[in-house]
């Protein structure tokens, strides 16, 4: 009986032990799953976020005949139509080569085509994100304007204005004349063609420009949030002043967060000493645009907008039917500056586009830009001296309340100083 007692005993602990190993094994099971979840959640995240400041801030429509127009106040439910298009078709067979600034012109010109416009060259993984592709074999390939030719040719164009390299891919699984229709009938008011200028293929516009004065409303980020996101709780913190600046420190990393009240600003930095700056362009863009994934911000009107020095400084602004807004802080919405040790510094607007108000000002009528060149040559402003002219919007405060903002259209033209008004920078080199 003893032994029987025993052996029941014995056996009653071995099922014991194991049902509890079991349940261990189970539970870190459940949460590896969750974590993987959570993992791919986010990725997900970003992806939906970098469709959404990566995508073409202009889509441009050449019809039967050759004449080029730039879409304006498209709805979504357009613009989401035809991506329904180009997300279904199967893109393959990419050919790169070299070409000259006339191949590209014509290629961008074909007729019956639909042109989409980055502001700078984009990784084409954002292009692949955005329209559920997976173009491998170029993945290393970085492109301004993509040409699809809306006809039976079954080809279409990657094309990168700034190394003058051309991709062409083949398309299939798309209907390209349901899709025509669509294009047709997107609301196009700005005549626009393409022209060499500093060597580089750039958007022109051969007629007067008339543009609406826009107003809103101004949203204002609270300064904390940064803080708390970028550089953890209170009790890792310290808090010191420079003047009217708020200045926020990690005393573990020694990063640190600057509020500037004065300009609506703040300002991250990283301070390794030891980091590596990594090599690519895409993996750059990365970097900082993970941070602003991080602060969960609303890009609904915010758009990658222009990269310099190989990705080491990007810039991000707000976008008005598709035209870019100047002035809303010294540096855009969003700046992204990397140095040699891959510490990032990134300086952020609080002040964002909120609901639009209805105003009484009238269209404005800004020159051709042929106009605008040669009253520059006038001025002895030689193409060395800047990099572009473009039409855009400043951001400008409403004289009757500080709660709103007008967008007012003018030129911009940007040198090495950065981004001015046409009209300013030609007054401050008459007073030089």
């Amino acid at each position: 009986m003893r032994n029987n007692r025993s052996v029941q005993g014995i056996t009653l602990n071995v099922i014991l032990t194991i049902t509890i190993l079991i349940s261990i094994v189970l539970t870190a099971f459940v949460f590896m799953s969750i974590g993987q979840q959570q993992n791919v959640s986010s990725s997900n995240q970003q992806d939906q976020q970098s469709v959404t400041a990566f995508r073409p801030t202009n889509y441009i429509i050449n019809d039967k005949y050759g004449t080029q127009n730039m879409v304006m106040h498209a709805d979504n439910q357009q613009i989401k139509t035809m991506r329904g298009y180009l997300t279904s078709a199967d893109i393959k067979n990419p050919h790169q080569k070299k070409v000259s600034n006339a191949t590209i012109i014509a290629a961008i010109s074909k007729k019956q085509s639909a042109v989409y416009r980055y502001p700078d060259v984009v990784p084409i993984d954002y292009f692949n994100a955005r329209y559920n592709q997976n173009i491998a074999a170029i993945k290393g390939f970085n492109f301004d304007y993509f040409v699809l030719p809306l006809d039976k040719s079954n080809l279409a164009y990657f094309i990168n204005t700034q190394t003058k390299t051309m991709v062409t891919v083949s398309l299939s699984k798309i209907n390209t004349t349901k899709m025509w229709e669509v294009a047709e009938k997107l609301p196009k008011s700005l005549t626009v063609n393409f022209k060499s200028l500093n060597h580089r293929v750039r958007l022109n516009f051969p007629k007067n420009i008339k543009l609406p004065v826009y107003s809103y409303l101004v949203n204002h980020r609270d300064p904390t949030t940064y803080v708390s996101t970028l550089l953890g709780t209170t009790n890792q913190l310290t808090t010191t002043t420079d003047g009217n600046k708020v200045i926020y420190t990690n005393k573990f990393s020694d990063q640190q967060v600057t509020y500037d009240p004065d300009l609506d600003t703040v300002t991250f930095k990283d301070n390794k000493a030891d980091g590596k700056l990594d090599k690519t362009y895409a993996a750059r863009l990365n970097i900082g645009f993970s941070q602003i994934n991080l602060l969960q911000l609303n890009l609904t009107d915010t758009r990658f907008y222009e990269s310099r020095n190989d990705g080491k400084n990007v810039t991000y602004r707000t976008f008005v039917e598709g035209m870019p807004v100047y002035y809303q802080s010294e540096s855009g919405a969003i700046h992204m500056t990397l140095d040699n040790h891959g510490n990032l510094i990134s300086t952020y607007s609080l002040n964002e586009l909120g609901v639009p108000v209805p105003n009484n000002q009238k269209e404005v009528t800004l020159p051709k830009t042929s106009d605008i060149l040669s009253r520059l040559r006038q001025a002895g402003v030689k193409e060395t001296d800047y990099y572009f002219v473009t039409p855009g919007y400043e951001w400008m405060v409403n004289k009757d309340s500080r709660a709103a903002v007008n967008m007012r259209p003018t030129w911009m033209i940007e040198t090495s100083s950065g981004w001015q008004s046409v009209d300013d920078y030609l007054k401050s080199r008459a007073n030089q």
